[in-house]
């Protein structure tokens, strides 16, 4: 940790919101930390407990921006956890901080990111800036009789609930348009880095929360600006790798979320035979969407592969959580162990470069489909050192000028100080 940087990465494993908060508070200042600015993540479990940490938490830091929300889980140098309540504080001279929030990124994205662009200006006399966004992923609509179910398998009550997916996202329903959302702030901030992420839950995809200082929202779209002196590492860390089988997307939905017909067959019967899955079964639900994590249905935008994230199969129809771009698809496979060697290469490089602390967003399948290998992967960063947070979130954001912007899944983006 240099002079210049003070990181405080903590955990509370406390139920209760006012000893959580309390704990938080404790820990931030025996690490003599007094924050620039604050991002503050919680699992669900904590629902009911939210504003008692967050008001303990900015009563004793009132000058310090919060930003957050609820997440699947997060890693850090205390552990891998799937409750609890974590929170960085930055503490820098060389820091300039801004925060931007809009409204109803799901019925709005375009509005929602102006909204929250008038906010940040960036500052001039910087050399270097990061753009953190948070917003809420995608919730199961609630379908009277039906409840918030993920399949449907009736055809013609499938044909019928898909056409009121325009309509669902006024009621903070259905995809979470992520990747509408890094688009339009990569053609404000053309020349800024951004990386981000969606709050969740525990992946039921109910509900989930972002948190803005002491208010707590579930339709905000959160930018926090970091502009600094010194440098600034951004980084995507994939590793699908195309297989051999590939199709043929011949009919969508306008907005391309939803594949109704691959090679001119109903998508749902094509793709889950290409999986060799029966999801008439209870036990066919929980194989393809643990089979989908590590093979997702896959597409190639700007030089990088797309996982295509399923969210619910109604009827005959496949309903992706991201917009399937192109017509060609095919089956990617998730390399574990490719990836933890990414990972590795990616933290001794910041090792070299004197790295002040680290931030991350990792994909919450990361918790599914690494099992005891995500131990691993903290070990990894634990051995630089160098303090660290990793929220797991319901996909991951990045836009470099070099390389486009991307909303993705199955991927960790870093950022470096």
């Amino acid at each position: 940790m240099s002079d210049d940087f003070k990181a405080s990465v903590n955990v509370s494993r406390q139920w209760d919101g006012k000893r959580v908060g309390q704990e938080l508070v404790d820990k931030i200042k025996q690490d003599d930390v007094d924050p620039d600015f604050i991002l503050l993540f919680s699992t669900i479990h904590y629902e009911g407990e939210f504003q008692k940490f967050l008001d303990i938490v900015k009563d004793e830091f009132p000058d310090a921006p919060l930003v957050g929300g609820t997440v699947a889980g997060f890693m850090s140098q205390q552990g891998c956890y799937t409750r609890g309540v974590s929170a960085m504080a930055v503490d820098s001279e060389e820091l300039d901080i801004e925060v931007g929030v809009g409204y109803g990124p799901k019925n709005n994205p375009k509005k929602c990111v102006e909204e929250m662009a008038e906010e940040i200006n960036g500052t001039n006399n910087k050399d270097n800036e990061v753009l953190i966004e948070l917003l809420p992923t995608a919730i199961i609509p609630n379908i009277p009789g039906f409840g918030q179910k993920n399949i449907i398998n009736s055809r013609w009550i499938g044909k019928f609930l898909i056409k009121l997916f325009p309509l669902l996202n006024k009621f903070n329903f259905g995809y979470d348009r992520a990747d509408e959302i890094i688009e339009y702030l990569s053609k404000i901030f053309d020349e800024k880095e951004i990386v981000g992420g969606c709050t969740m839950d525990d992946n039921n995809m109910l509900r989930n929360y972002q948190f803005y200082n002491t208010d707590i929202g579930n339709k905000m779209l959160l930018g926090i600006n970091i502009s600094t002196n010194s440098e600034i590492q951004v980084e995507n860390i994939s590793e699908f790798t195309p297989l051999d089988t590939s199709f043929k997307v011949t009919e969508t939905s306008e907005d391309r979320h939803i594949i109704k017909k691959i090679n001119n067959e109903s998508a749902k019967k094509k793709f889950l035979r290409s999986l060799g899955i029966d999801i008439e079964e209870e036990s066919g639900v929980y194989q393809l969407y643990k089979n989908a994590f590590y093979y997702p249905l896959g597409f190639r935008k700007e030089d990088v592969w797309h996982a295509g994230m399923i969210g619910l199969i109604y009827g005959q129809n496949l309903i992706f959580a991201n917009k399937i771009e192109g017509e060609d698809v095919t089956l990617l496979s998730l390399s574990i162990e490719n990836m933890l060697q990414k990972v590795e290469n990616k933290l001794n490089e910041f090792q070299k470069n004197k790295t002040c602390f680290m931030l991350g967003f990792a994909c919450e399948t990361f918790t599914e489909t690494l099992g005891r290998n995500i131990f691993d992967l903290q070990e990894i960063f634990n051995e630089t050192n160098i303090p660290y947070l990793v929220p797991f979130v319901g996909g991951e954001s990045i836009f470099k000028p070099d390389i486009g912007s991307h909303h993705l899944y199955g991927s960790i983006n870093l950022i470096s100080l």
